[in-house]
């Protein structure tokens, strides 16, 4: 049998649609979100053990991570009007990592 002679099935096309506006905010957000989670644990990492977690640091990310939920889920709302599912995984990821920060800034807070 020559390779030439193999006919294989075409595949279907997906149709995704494409992104809008709000869904690129809403991965922005949730990119911040993700970055000041790691920020976080950069400086927990980096102190002593004997050193406490600096009271601004924590109190900054605190609220930071605070807003940036709140955000997340305005855009929730924002792109499940829209119906675009792009937005609505980012939007709802921005929320859930924005309350994960909000509770890991405020472990390593009370932690110290």
């Amino acid at each position: 049998m020559e390779a030439s002679s193999l006919k294989l099935p075409k595949l279907p096309k997906l149709d995704l649609p494409r992104p809008a506006k709000w869904d690129f905010i809403a991965i922005g957000v949730l990119l911040v979100s993700l970055v000041l989670i790691g920020a976080n644990l950069a400086i927990a990492g980096k102190k002593a053990p004997s050193v406490p977690f600096p009271s601004g640091a924590a109190f900054s990310f605190i609220v930071i991570q605070l807003l940036l939920s709140c955000v997340g889920l305005m855009l929730l709302g924002k792109t499940a009007k829209e119906g675009t599912w792009w937005g609505n995984l980012a939007s709802l990821g921005a929320m859930l990592v924005g309350m994960g920060g909000v509770l890991l800034a405020t472990a390593l807070w009370a932690a110290a």
